[in-house]
């Protein structure tokens, strides 16, 4: 579900004239991180979505994430479905609270 909906993601900013991710792109030292940045932008929104305690803007700006995190994994060529799973599979067998951090 999650590649299929990267798929439509990367469709639709194609459409729009939005600068996609290609797999070539991974060996471009700035493309990525920007792309990276981009992600870290939209949770910062989140973040400010919560500090308002406005729920509506905060599930928004979690979505844009989430679509900016689509996109780019679809844009590479990556199996994001399969990376989730398997680091599930990982998740699953650390121990609870794993590390001792109090954070």
């Amino acid at each position: 579900m999650l590649n299929q909906l990267g798929k439509q993601i990367v469709e639709i900013n194609k459409a729009n004239g939005w600068n996609v991710a290609t797999p070539s792109d991974w060996h471009d030292p700035y493309k990525i991180p920007a792309l990276l940045a981009l992600v870290a932008t939209e949770v910062s929104e989140a973040v400010e979505g919560f500090r308002h305690n406005d729920r509506e803007n905060f599930a928004e700006e979690c979505a844009d994430i989430v679509i900016r995190v689509l996109d780019l994994t679809e844009g590479l060529g990556l199996d994001i479905e399969a990376a989730i799973v398997a680091k599930l599979g990982k998740n699953k067998q650390r121990g609870f609270k794993h590390g001792g951090k109090r954070i």
